[in-house]
């Protein structure tokens, strides 16, 4: 009976190491990028997609850090006070982000190469996005009050009010590839949804498909939004194609909370942050272009 017993234990202990393998080894599909106790969230890929920026707070603090697709030549970029939600310009130079040193959320620009940063804006902001051209940063802003979407020049000059929703919310906008139209979350519908809004004809259009429970939007150079949703009971990674707003598809099945997607510029590769491994990770999963048979499941 003894020798019994311990054949259970042993069979139990060795089940319970494979549920928690990391899922590099279980599924060619997905990779894990980083791997630290704190939490590391918020990844942004380089323009040249070799590298990914990420927030973590491994050092104290929420700061910005860069690795390369190893995950193994990581390094700090930020210093001083929090810094978080950054976003590359298209060139891959400078980097814009927000930081409390200055005693709220302003927006700042760093030049990568030589470290030397730069604030752009003095009010209480949020969400800054380059345009696809980078002559201008997106960025939800409360200056008037209520949060509205603005504009800015790269170097900082006058801001413009784009789009006011009185008593409704604005988050997250994000730039279409052709750099004519910004894709958003709001409660504009009562309920929280995506939105898209056309600078030229300022149209707004209801991606309807993205309703509910949803967050952080993020649209791809072929065509797609990805976002997380809670409508399976977690938060999951999902896809819509922009063209029509319809035929969404479930990207992860992970059974675990993931969150903060990111296209990689070529439209192939999600970059997102999960607690899949018991700690806040970035990851990495491949994406066809056609957006089926994405899903990636947690194999237990």
């Amino acid at each position: 009976m003894m020798q019994k017993g311990w054949r259970w234990l042993i069979g139990g202990l060795l089940l319970s190491c494979l549920c928690w393998t990391p899922l590099a080894t279980q599924d060619k599909n997905l990779t894990r990028l980083t791997e630290h106790p704190a939490p590391d969230y918020e990844p942004s890929f380089r323009p040249d997609g070799r590298a990914i920026v990420f927030v973590s707070e491994r050092e104290g603090g929420r700061q910005i850090w860069q690795t390369d697709l190893s995950g193994k030549r990581t390094q700090r970029l930020t210093k001083q006070g929090n810094n978080w939600k950054p976003s590359f310009s298209p060139d891959g130079r400078y980097l814009v982000y927000l930081s409390d040193r200055a005693g709220a959320p302003h927006i700042w620009m760093m030049e990568v190469a030589t470290g030397r940063e730069m604030r752009l804006t003095t009010y209480n902001e949020d969400w800054p996005a380059w345009s696809p051209d980078g002559s201008q940063i997106a960025f939800v802003s409360r200056r008037t009050g209520e949060p509205c979407l603005w504009l800015i020049d790269r170097d900082g000059g006058r801001a413009t009010l784009v789009l006011r929703l009185p008593g409704r919310e604005i988050r997250k906008p994000v730039w279409t590839p052709d750099g004519k139209g910004l894709v958003f979350w709001s409660n504009l519908a009562g309920e929280p949804s995506l939105w898209l809004f056309r600078l030229g004809s300022r149209e707004l259009v209801h991606l309807a498909e993205a309703s509910g429970p949803i967050e952080n939007p993020a649209v791809s150079a072929t065509g797609w939004v990805a976002f997380q949703a809670a409508w399976t009971g977690q938060w999951e990674i999902w896809a819509l194609p922009l063209a029509d707003g319809a035929g969404r598809v479930q990207v992860t099945e992970l059974r675990r909370n993931v969150r903060d997607p990111a296209w990689s510029p070529d439209g192939n590769t999600i970059a997102f942050a999960s607690d899949l491994s018991g700690n806040w990770d970035v990851w990495l999963m491949s994406f066809p272009t056609d957006g089926k048979g994405v899903r990636t499941k947690r194999r237990l």
